[in-house]
């Protein structure tokens, strides 16, 4: 691929940057993180300075730590798997947009275990559910994932001190990695709760996730280099901010860039530009020795299961496979990771299952190919040779959702494809059977029903 010059993008100019970026404007941090530093990093106008010395003995232990000695090579198959973020649920029955309740996000979790079990996907729980207390909304999607997910993952995002407490207590029932994501504030502001959270709770047993998400031209300079610097001066700030406080167990940096969308105030997940930022990214987790294979391609901006989303859905696809990502995040995904569709889960599995068709075995074959034709001309055709039925599934496309019959058998009043993913999907959650039961599934419950008086509310 050569739509853009890659090696125009100069790291090491990255980097260098970086460094400057620490040890001369560095890092705003609230009194708490200061706190926790006892003054081992210098100080200038309430913000915190890195020596370069430190700085490249850090970044020296995160390629020790989390580089590979060579990068992966691309996957043979390309996965996708949908966000448990969504708070609201495309309705096939009437089309409308509802926020998620817990209902629905158990109905649409077993739709995409299903799939999961059926090696369509790999799913999670779908959403966030709207009907219980603010507080409890992410705990209650963990507690679903660990109740209809055959191999729950563990859940970072936390909201306060409390939700934190519940969290670990379900980790500690299902064996699961208690860990605290944090986004810093860019531009160059470690604070808020998260970061309090990590500081105070994860010097032992609990590891810290880094994840800060400037946006080009919004939180960071208007220009691929000077962003970029930014970045990398954050995630790297951040990973020894947290190592100076006394924390061993801390996650990879994960070093991204948003691309902004102004119309809307957002950030923008398929615009033409998201695939520059990728590739960049990848150049920039190299650097670290760091591999990049997830993307999220599959996450768009329309808002339901339409011809736009269709666009961005199969550009999104198709350029994760070209560019050898391996998983893309987004699958069942409407307006980026707030709405999910199960018409769009069945639109997203063809897409990819398209995609990932585009395939075939070229080398040469070990059968004499006179012999071959000898054959083909004494049946008057090559259907019922012996090749051509040990390979015919290598050479033809089948779909469970589009219409591939022949124009003279449809009567054009055939059922629509929404119609038709809205039967199967129903069909797909009807037949899952997985739930959590025993002891675990018990100690869940009270796990829940204690959280249910300290937050408030009615399930």
């Amino acid at each position: 691929m050569d739509w853009v010059n890659l090696d125009d993008l100069n790291v090491d100019r990255i980097w260098s940057d970086a460094l400057r970026i620490l040890g001369e404007v560095g890092l705003q941090i609230d009194d708490k993180v200061l706190q926790a530093l006892a003054g081992k990093l210098p100080l200038r106008e309430g913000r915190v300075l890195f020596p370069r010395e430190m700085v490249e003995g850090y970044a020296a232990e995160i390629r020790q730590r989390f580089g590979t000695a060579e990068p992966s090579p691309p996957a043979e198959r390309m996965t996708i798997f949908n966000s448990s973020l969504n708070l609201y649920w495309l309705d096939p029955v009437d089309g409308r947009i509802k926020p998620h309740d817990v209902q629905s996000v158990v109905r649409n979790t077993r739709l995409l275990g299903q799939m999961t079990d059926e090696g369509l996907v790999v799913g999670a729980a779908a959403g966030v559910p709207q009907d219980v207390p603010a507080e409890m909304q992410f705990l209650m999607t963990h507690y679903i994932d660990c109740l209809y997910t055959r191999h729950p993952d563990s859940w970072s995002l936390m909201h306060s001190e409390r939700v934190m407490r519940h969290v670990f207590e379900i980790a500690d029932v299902m064996g699961l990695h208690k860990s605290v994501a944090t986004e810093m504030i860019s531009p160059l502001r470690l604070m808020g709760q998260s970061v309090d959270l990590a500081v105070e709770f994860c010097k032992t047993g609990v590891s810290v996730g880094i994840d800060p998400m400037p946006i080009l031209g919004v939180t960071a300079p208007a220009d691929w280099h000077m962003a970029w610097s930014q970045s990398v001066a954050e995630n790297v700030g951040c990973y020894i901010v947290y190592r100076e406080c006394g924390i061993e167990q801390i996650g990879a940096p994960s070093f991204r860039l948003f691309l902004a969308n102004p119309a809307t105030c957002t950030t923008y997940f398929s615009s033409p530009q998201h695939i520059i930022a990728l590739l960049t990214r990848r150049r920039v987790r190299a650097f670290f020795g760091l591999p990049t294979l997830w993307a999220e391609l599959m996450l768009v901006t329309s808002k339901v299961p339409d011809q736009q989303a269709a666009m961005e859905k199969m550009a999104g696809c198709l350029l994760g496979k070209l560019y050898g990502f391996a998983s893309l995040e987004g699958a069942g995904g409407l307006w980026m990771d707030e709405i999910f569709s199960p018409q769009q889960l069945l639109i997203d599995v063809e897409i990819q299952r398209f995609v990932q068709g585009i395939a075939a075995g070229l080398r040469p074959g070990t059968q004499d190919i006179v012999a071959v034709m000898r054959e083909g001309m004494q049946r008057h055709s090559f259907l019922a040779t012996d090749l051509t039925l040990d390979r015919f599934r290598e050479f033809m496309w089948r779909s469970s959702l589009f219409d591939l019959r022949a124009r003279a058998s449809w009567s054009g009043d055939q059922q629509t494809l929404l119609d038709k993913a809205v039967h199967i999907a129903a069909q797909k959650a009807a037949a899952y059977t997985y739930e959590l039961t025993g002891g675990r599934r018990q100690a869940l419950d009270a796990i829940i029903a204690r959280a249910k008086v300290e937050f408030g509310g009615a399930m």
